[in-house]
């Protein structure tokens, strides 16, 4: 799956592309492009949008939204879905027009799930990802800046802030405990480094105090680094500065949703991602359940059919062991068929012979000269003493039980005048016929 996660700065988009495979992301590029009026920030969009992502995720700046930290009374997001607006909006001095509250569970305690909660104006967040939609990138969701950027921290950093500076939209947000314990948007201007820097240490003091590491990232991370004696992210997570100025789009589009996403705009709720990795792991499940059934079914088929095999192999052979049953039953039935297209049916030529020896008279001189046997008929040639020795040899196999309509043709005196050469024919009686 292809994600761009794109963030419209002062003059400057930043954009980050990432591939999702299995549930595991890896960061394809990173871009900055500059840009001076609408009509560049839409042809710097129209170009990423060549690229055909799948997903696209917009981000937007802390002052945009009003957040609280709430911890509810019970478990459950739809429920905490359907129960949060009201608690958020009742703490708030007024609540926005037209506002779209997103959330994120933080941690779950004795006394319930702590969330980060924010709420923004339907109007402010349509209005930040205009562009996007009018370049063909309608976004699946917005998410809230500064919270993206922990996914590329160490987990062994510990409690720690991590400062974005960006132009006039830098934010502050800080971690205790594993979660997140406070979000700031501050109102000085990254250009203004010592201005910023104390803002910083004043928000800091009004958060509970300043966590052993600061970390400063985005756009202008370095003048204000060094104004506040922070760590660049760059150091702390080895990345390059391309990087770490789009820090807040690389950690969403590599490590997916880290945040608070509002689900806005033409490419809401359908592409959530969430939602296709649910359903592809459901493709998967579903397919692997039906194969194997499939494999269960051909199985219990084949071992049925190697039984009934083996039970006719041993009616049909018996006293023979059987180690290859099909084969053995498929050798013997070849064998018979070979022997009744011979012979038209089960008798052996040398029953034929043995039949015709016994029905022939012993005072019946014969001298053969040809025996011919096939699945139809019986044609049998040689000499006689005389006409009547023909006759007698002609009733003799008219009376066997296998031959029917005997005629004897060619009978002629020999050219010497001492005997009588002589051929008979005979048709095979159809099996099961009387005699």
């Amino acid at each position: 799956m292809r994600i761009l996660a794109i963030e419209i700065g002062d003059g400057e988009l930043r954009a980050a592309r990432a591939l999702r495979t299995f549930g595991s992301a890896r960061l394809a590029g990173v871009e900055r492009i500059p840009f001076a009026d609408a009509s560049e920030l839409r042809a710097a969009l129209e170009r990423l949008a060549a690229w055909h992502p799948q997903v696209v995720v917009a981000l937007a700046p802390a002052a945009l939204v009003t957040h609280r930290i709430l911890t509810l009374p019970f478990g459950g997001r739809r429920r905490v879905a359907a129960t949060l607006p009201l608690e958020l909006l009742g703490q708030l001095p007024a609540a926005p027009e037209d506002p779209v509250i997103a959330f994120e569970p933080l941690a779950r305690t004795e006394a319930g799930t702590v969330v980060l909660a924010a709420a923004a104006r339907r109007a402010d967040l349509e209005a930040s990802i205009e562009p996007l939609v009018a370049a063909g990138l309608p976004p699946a969701r917005v998410e809230l800046a500064p919270i993206a950027v922990w996914s590329l921290m160490p987990d062994a950093a510990g409690d720690a802030a991590i400062v974005v500076a960006d132009g006039e939209r830098s934010a502050l947000s800080v971690r205790r405990g594993g979660r997140i314990a406070g979000l700031r948007a501050l109102g000085a201007a990254a250009s203004e480094p010592t201005e910023l820097a104390a803002e910083v240490q004043w928000a800091l003091a009004a958060l509970g105090g300043a966590p052993p590491t600061i970390v400063v990232t985005g756009p202008d991370a370095g003048p204000v680094a060094a104004a506040l004696g922070a760590v660049p992210l760059r150091e702390l997570a080895s990345t390059t500065a391309d990087i770490e100025a789009c820090a807040v789009a690389v950690g969403l589009a590599a490590a997916g949703r880290h945040g608070v996403g509002f689900e806005v705009g033409a490419g809401a709720p359908g592409a959530s991602l969430r939602l296709v990795a649910a359903l592809g792991l459901l493709a998967l499940v579903l397919g692997a359940l039906d194969l194997g059934l499939v494999r269960y079914d051909l199985s219990r088929r084949d071992a049925a059919l190697r039984a009934a095999i083996a039970r006719t192999a041993g009616e049909a052979l018996p006293g023979t062991r059987l180690v290859a049953p099909r084969a053995q039953l498929e050798a013997a039935v070849a064998s018979a068929l070979r022997q009744r297209t011979r012979l038209g049916d089960g008798t052996s030529i040398l029953e034929v012979l043995r039949e015709l020896s016994t029905r022939v008279p012993g005072t019946v001189s014969l001298d053969l000269d040809q025996l011919t046997i096939d699945g139809d008929s019986l044609d049998l040639r040689g000499r006689a003493a005389s006409f009547d020795t023909v006759e007698a040899l002609r009733r003799a196999l008219a009376s066997t039980p296998f031959l029917t309509e005997v005629t004897a043709d060619e009978t002629r005196a020999t050219v010497d005048g001492r005997g009588v050469e002589f051929r008979l024919r005979a048709a095979r009686r159809p099996s099961g016929a009387s005699s």
